[in-house]
């Protein structure tokens, strides 16, 4: 072996900060699970999209007899739930996605306004651009209301 490489892994193990190791993978990890959480929303969104044209568009144009089935899928729950492990990893994205899931009952959550509050004031503390807006927003309209 090498010795320049087992100073390298000497360095690496002892020498390193642990947090310094595991931070970047986290952030990987918490970036790796939003994006599915977003292909599996766009999932949802295309769902909903086509039981509306079927509902709304086709069925009065051509009234034929169309399986009804419910609109809640397993797309928005996985959606919530990747969403929702990225924001316990501290991403600003799931974070605000989870505070306006809960804000405005999206993707299969109902409304709750102390969570919505809680994962917006955490989106806002690590630099999410639109959640100290939208928290104020949402602050203004419940107090008028």
């Amino acid at each position: 072996m090498n010795i320049k490489y087992l100073k390298t892994v000497w360095t690496l193990l002892f020498h390193t900060p642990y947090h310094d190791l595991v931070t970047p993978v986290f952030d990987l990890v918490g970036e790796h699970e939003y994006q599915r959480g977003l292909h599996f929303e766009q999932l949802a969104l295309c769902e909903h999209y086509h039981v509306f044209m079927q509902h709304k568009v086709l069925q009065p144009l051509a009234p034929i007899q169309m399986n009804h089935s419910p609109i809640s899928s397993s797309n928005s729950r996985n959606a919530m739930w990747y969403f929702l492990r990225s924001a316990l990893r501290g991403h600003p994205e799931a974070e605000f996605k989870m505070g306006i899931g809960y804000l405005n009952g999206q993707l299969g959550l109902d409304r709750n306004y102390a969570k919505a509050e809680k994962w917006l004031k955490k989106a806002a503390q690590d630099g999410h651009p639109d959640a100290k807006r939208c928290l104020y927003q949402a602050y203004s309209e419940l107090a008028f209301s």
